[in-house]
């Protein structure tokens, strides 16, 4: 299935910063566009001013400045973004206890994934309510162990459901012997012990400096590797103490000769060669709450036998017999296993193995894909929660506010003159003007909202569209479809198309306005139009133009029902297209003409109509049969998968799936709730909620075909996702659905029936 990616954003430290999470996030997103494409962007948060960033970082946050956060949070806002992940570690973040990021926070609109490195089991009150904050705004939070897990759930009283696991990534690498490595650094003939990361008094280093004289003395060969620069954290308030003292005690305990100290901050790919390198990894780490290591996860990934300190993530990552444990701070018990692991080597290479084997499990590739998945379901869960609070003002109740979105959304494109054609991300475009096919449907609208809303709303739009008609209308009784806007005919005269839409405004306008002006000019209007035509004959040979004819036609005669002319125009052109209906399906072409175009429901729509006037059954029967066309044409089961508009369906050719436009939902929408209301079928209404919920993302793409931020629809669904211009056509084809719905009453069930698809 064609999906439209998502789109992350994430906020963390980054390279070159040399800090644990800065690689991680790079990782993380190099990962995810090796599966999902050059996509993704990074909030990165430092506190060098003049840091230079790669280029997937478009915006830098200066760590102790909080008006960053802000603009952070408004450049994330303004993105194509759909979902954020926060990389979070309190040193991180500005502000007392990194209290900085929760302005940012507080002020995203796209739904945020929080990445957690530290959970601290026994916080100080300011640390547990910045905690707590964040998790309040983040829709998930991802730990990377289950202890971490129980004390989200037992401590800060996270909701399990709220809580996802997903590993440390590691790197995708081959099972290596240490061998092929220690030539090109020199070890050859020594055994490597190995310890790296960035150096700090946590690391315990000093407790293998202890232990390793036990060790030489039966193991001379023994090189015990430390790797890696010092904390810069620590650097700044303590300078190099700390390693310091770890060269004073290996003087101290003549190990000069065993211990290597390699000051620097390297790439992955030398990283991985002094893994590879080593024989034994050791982690001794003092704090037993350490719930993730890096270091340790690429490790075992690599493939080492590790020995470590029994802190909660060692002891997760090495059960199964992964690896070794030894007490907190007890030399003695280091020196012992290290003894006992190399005086029986030969039981080495299966340690290796089953660490190897338990690393796949964790390579990049698929914690990118189970992050992209996580991804997916909170923007899910983001978009229905939108999608509730649209539903709520629209769908839910008949009692609507006095200005209701619909009304709001014919407003905000029309003028003195009339209806604008097009929109540019849904601002007017002035240069193309305005259209009679347009006015004339939106006139049908304004009029049938003024049931639900306030009637001076309404009908200060179908003033302004009535004016519009009449401008146009010719001495013929047809009328100009093109206007510029400066109010010139673009047009000799419109089409029959546009001819059957002005009726149908002018006709439900005669039908159902109680405002007495407004009726009378739309009469007489309507009355000037058919005034030409001959009964006997369809008022056109098109279906679609017969279609949004017979729309005008039976509200006419709701009003009037012994307007014997509309009676007859009605009848010959409803005959009409059951004789087009018939002739194609003698063909096995169960539709009025050779193609699937437009608007494609109106035609069915129009043979129901002609029914409740007529009650003549091959009315009904062609309308049913051919809107079954449509919806097996369209509708896969779970979602409407419409006809595109590249050169649409003609009999005997392939199918186009894109463009995808909303005049087809709007269609389809009135067509089932009509059908729903003459055949009391409820498999209709079923339909009527997902043909309407392609707006929403339950469509091909997976994608919502409506702008939420802003609240409007959109232009239609072309291959690379919605088309995010906002035009006449959209508004109104969305209104007739919105509309419809409320006519039949099943605003309830359209609220139980929502489905997204992602």
């Amino acid at each position: 299935m064609l999906q439209k990616e998502l789109i992350p954003y994430f906020i963390s430290s980054y390279i070159p910063r040399k800090c644990g999470i800065a690689t991680f996030t790079n990782n993380l997103l190099l990962a995810y566009q090796n599966l999902y494409g050059p996509i993704g962007k990074i909030i990165a948060v430092d506190e060098y001013p003049d840091t230079v960033f790669p280029p997937e970082v478009d915006f830098i946050c200066a760590k102790n400045k909080i008006s960053d956060y802000t603009r952070a949070a408004e450049h994330i806002n303004s993105s194509d973004a759909q979902v954020v992940n926060l990389q979070h570690e309190f040193g991180l973040f500005g502000g007392p206890e990194g209290h900085h990021i929760i302005t940012l926070l507080k002020r995203l609109r796209k739904p945020v994934v929080t990445t957690f490195h530290t959970v601290l089991q026994v916080p100080t009150l300011g640390y547990y309510t910045s905690f707590n904050e964040i998790i309040h705004h983040s829709y998930r939070v991802v730990v990377m162990s289950n202890k971490a897990k129980e004390i989200l759930r037992e401590v800060y009283f996270v909701a399990p459901e709220k809580i996802a696991m997903i590993p440390h990534g590691v790197p995708d690498l081959p099972f290596m012997e240490p061998c092929y490595f220690k030539k090109e650094f020199g070890f050859e003939g020594r055994l490597v012990l190995l310890s790296f990361g960035l150096l700090s008094a946590g690391k315990g280093i000093e407790l293998v400096l202890e232990a390793l004289p036990g060790v030489v003395k039966e193991h001379p060969e023994i090189l015990y590797v430390i790797l890696g620069k010092t904390h810069p954290e620590v650097v700044k308030y303590q300078g190099e103490k700390y390693r310091e003292s770890l060269k004073k005690l290996t003087r101290g305990n003549n190990l000069e000769n065993n211990v290597l100290f390699i000051d620097e901050f390297l790439t992955n790919e030398e990283l991985f060669k002094y893994i590879n390198a080593s024989d034994i990894y050791i982690t001794p780490y003092h704090s037993q709450e350490q719930i993730t290591s890096g270091t340790l996860a690429y490790a075992v990934a690599l493939g080492k036998v590790v020995v470590s300190t029994p802190y909660w993530y060692a002891q997760e990552i090495l059960a199964g017999g992964r690896g070794c444990l030894v007490p907190f701070n007890d030399p003695q018990a280091l020196a012992g296993t290290l003894n006992r692991l190399l005086a029986n080597r030969e039981q080495l290479p299966e340690m290796r193995r089953v660490a190897y084997n338990f690393g796949r499990s964790m390579i990049w590739p698929k914690v990118s894909e189970r992050y992209h998945a996580l991804f997916r379901e909170v923007y899910q869960e983001h978009y229905l929660k939108k999608l509730k609070n649209i539903t709520t003002i629209r769908i839910s109740s008949l009692d609507y506010p006095a200005r209701s979105k619909e009304v709001y959304l014919f407003e905000r494109l029309t003028d003195d003159t009339g209806i604008f054609q097009h929109a540019k991300y849904g601002i007017p475009d002035l240069k193309y003007g305005y259209t009679a096919d347009d006015v004339g449907r939106a006139l049908d609208l304004v009029v049938r909202m003024a049931k639900f809303e306030d009637e001076s709303n309404c009908y200060s739009l179908a003033k302004k569209y009535l004016s519009f008609i009449r401008f146009v209308q010719r001495e013929d009784g047809r009328f100009h479809n093109f206007v510029g806007y400066d109010r010139r005919y673009l047009d000799e005269v419109g089409s029959d198309d546009t001819f059957g839409r002005v009726l149908t405004g002018l006709g439900s306008t005669v039908a159902r306005s109680v405002n007495p002006s407004v009726s009378s000019l739309a009469k007489e209007l309507f009355d000037q139009a058919i005034a030409g035509l001959e009964p006997a004959r369809p008022v056109s040979p098109y279906p679609k133009a017969i279609a949004y004819s017979t729309c005008g036609l039976y509200h006419y005669l709701k009003k009037y029902p012994g307007a014997a002319k509309v009676m007859d125009l009605l009848r010959s052109g409803a005959d009409h297209l059951v004789k087009l209906y018939r002739t194609n399906r003698d063909t096995g072409w169960e539709w009025f003409e050779p193609a699937v175009t437009y608007a494609n429901a109106k035609v069915p729509y129009a043979l129901m109509l002609a029914y409740e006037v007529f009650k003549e059954s091959s009315y009904l029967d062609t309308a049913q049969e051919t809107l079954n066309f449509l919806t097996n044409l369209q509708y896969n089961g779970t979602y409407f998968d419409l006809i595109g508009n590249k050169n649409w369906l003609v009999k005997g050719a392939g199918r186009p799936y894109f463009d995808q436009q909303p005049i087809e939902i709007g269609c389809l929408v009135e067509a089932y709730c009509k059908a729903f209301n003459l055949m009391q079928n409820k498999d209709y209404l079923d339909l009527a909620n997902k043909a309407f919920n392609w707006f929403f993302g339950n469509n091909k793409l997976g994608v919502p075909v409506y702008n939420i931020r802003d609240d409007y629809p959109l232009d239609g669904l072309t291959t690379e996702g919605a088309n995010e211009n906002s035009g006449a056509e959209s508004v109104i084809a969305f209104t007739l659905a919105i509309i419809c719905l409320k006519e039949a009453g099943i605003q309830k069930t359209f609220e139980r029936k929502v489905q997204v698809r992602f």
